[in-house]
């Protein structure tokens, strides 16, 4: 048992120290334990090999990441600036409608408003027609005929024919 702790302390030892031993212990046949320590660390160089290589592949896709976003951030600005031209061209096509009545932040939220917008002049047109249409006189003068005596009173229908009757007199 000794011999074998003595074995693995010669295979935890730094290259330095390995450097330095007699070439006969070098050449000496490695036990299992000791190939075992060999190929442990022959994969510990490979993993650290491949995280090197991972870590330039992150390194170049935070890269890529940043430029993305840098473009993402135009791209967000140039459509604001689309969204405002088309509430501009939206105004002024409908000369009914004023600028303010427009709004939104996207394309779709700026027809929504249209949308209500042209509905909030149709029925105000409609109910200034009504109010137009209800306190209009006719033209021309009224139509000659006898009054509408239905909705008179007895006591008026008296006196309306009694004028009537002193007209056909004279």
């Amino acid at each position: 048992m000794a011999d074998e702790q003595k074995e693995l302390k010669k295979g935890n030892e730094p290259k330095e120290l390995e450097e330095q031993r007699p070439e006969a212990e070098a050449e000496k046949p490695l036990d299992g334990d000791q190939r075992m320590v060999k190929e442990l660390q022959d994969k510990i160089a490979a993993l650290e090999s491949q995280v090197e290589v991972k870590a330039g592949m992150i390194t170049d896709l935070e890269g890529q990441l940043a430029r993305l976003g840098y473009d993402f951030e135009g791209a967000k600005a140039a459509y604001a600036y689309a969204v405002e031209d088309f509430k501009r061209l939206a105004a002024g096509s409908n000369t009914l409608i004023p600028a303010e009545a427009i709004s939104g932040a996207t394309i779709e939220e700026v027809k929504d408003s249209m949308d209500r917008a042209l509905k909030l002049v149709a029925s105000v047109q409609e109910s200034l027609s009504k109010q137009a249409q209800a306190s209009s006189i006719p033209a021309g003068a009224p139509a000659r005929g006898g009054l509408e005596t239905s909705t008179m009173s007895t006591k008026e229908k008296i006196n309306y024919g009694l004028e009537q009757a002193r007209k056909k007199r004279d």
